[in-house]
């Protein structure tokens, strides 16, 4: 069992935890070597600084598969969010001309956060490679020697970002349901498949990630969800099944990954997220993309205050049985005195808004 570092009462829970699900995995892999996976999620970047995390837990197969059955789509799930993770793993890191060095926290989760400096930075933005070796203790065995991921590099010529909720903006969640009944009922049960989304989400965000054919107009989409992390791979794949634009998808942490120096700061809430999206790309301004199910208007109206200029546009979906809309109508109209809101039912109308205020008064 590898060692574990603590700091808090609560890492010393964690910690136990983990030995705990180490012990009864050990009873039932035997003398073998038991198999352990990584994974990379989607990190960014810029001239000034990166910024990558990953995850290195015990090897669960799961199928991911688009026509599963609901029993196996809730096996599934319960994998996920039942594996054990691996603390104490060497990650090797290398991208572009650099090799960094982090090793996973007590929940199994590694966090690279640096300054860095290249002579190999790309002109404009684009994804970069990045290869993670991973040096499990005595006992493991990595499935795969060599991860390989991505890093979105952001160059200081970008016109804009693009940061969009997911739940009811793009997929059909049932988050204002009962005890989030449907929720529950979506996740556990319905495979990639049968998770609808929303009539014309991923048009519209190919239009909105390439405006003119311009390639300085070219954006990039960063998705944002009170999501598990435990379910990035369900989020990723269904993202790619319905074509929307490739991007960094930030997802929320829950329970004891959250015990890491590096993650308390920002991964327990979307304003967290984009709050720090904001301070990391400095120069860029943001285009933020919503419903009106789960305040999104006014989460984006505190971060537009907070950063003045920052905020190029606001757009929020209404969603059907909206309470109280003449309250939101009337903020809405009072904060279009700062700043470019559109609020919209169809992803078309959204479209055309889009071309008119962002793509034609640019040109003006």
């Amino acid at each position: 069992m590898p060692k574990v570092h603590s700091g808090s009462s609560l890492a010393l829970f964690s910690s136990l935890v983990t030995r705990f699900r180490h012990f009864c995995w050990r009873l039932l892999a035997g003398k073998g070597a038991m198999p352990v996976e990584g994974i990379i999620y989607r990190g960014y970047a810029c001239r000034q600084q990166l910024f990558l995390q990953g995850r290195v837990s015990r090897y669960r197969r799961i199928g991911n598969n688009p026509d599963a059955t609901p029993w196996e789509q809730l096996t599934d799930t319960i994998k996920r969010i039942s594996t054990t993770r691996i603390p104490d793993v060497l990650c090797e890191i290398r991208i572009l001309d650099k090799i960094y060095r982090e090793r996973t926290n007590t929940a199994g989760y590694f966090t690279l956060e640096t300054t860095w400096q290249s002579g190999d930075f790309p002109e404009v933005s684009s994804w970069l490679p990045v290869t993670i070796q991973c040096h499990v203790p005595k006992g493991y065995a990595m499935r795969e020697s060599l991860l390989r991921g991505e890093v979105l590099f952001i160059s200081h010529r970008q016109p804009f970002l693009v940061v969009s909720d997911i739940d009811d903006t793009l997929l059909i969640t049932g988050v204002r349901s009962a005890l989030y009944w449907k929720v529950l009922y979506n996740t556990f049960l319905r495979n990639l498949e049968q998770r609808r989304g929303i009539p014309g989400a991923p048009a519209f965000f190919q239009r909105l990630a390439r405006l003119r054919e311009n390639p300085d107009w070219q954006s990039f989409v960063f998705y944002v969800s009170s999501t598990p992390r435990t379910l990035y791979d369900f989020v990723i794949k269904w993202l790619e099944i319905h074509h929307f634009p490739q991007g960094p998808v930030l997802l929320k942490d829950f329970g004891l990954s959250t015990l890491s120096a590096h993650s308390t700061r920002r991964l327990g809430s979307k304003y967290a997220w984009i709050r720090f999206l904001l301070t990391f790309f400095e120069t860029t301004t943001f285009v933020l993309v919503g419903d009106s199910g789960e305040r999104d208007f006014y989460l984006y109206r505190r971060l537009a205050r907070e950063h003045p200029g920052r905020v190029r546009a606001i757009l929020i979906r209404k969603v059907p049985s909206l309470r109280r809309p003449e309250k939101l109508l009337d903020d809405i109209q009072e904060l279009r005195k700062e700043l470019p809101v559109c609020f919209f039912r169809y992803y078309k109308d959204a479209r055309i808004w889009v071309q008119k205020e962002l793509v034609e008064k640019d040109l003006e």
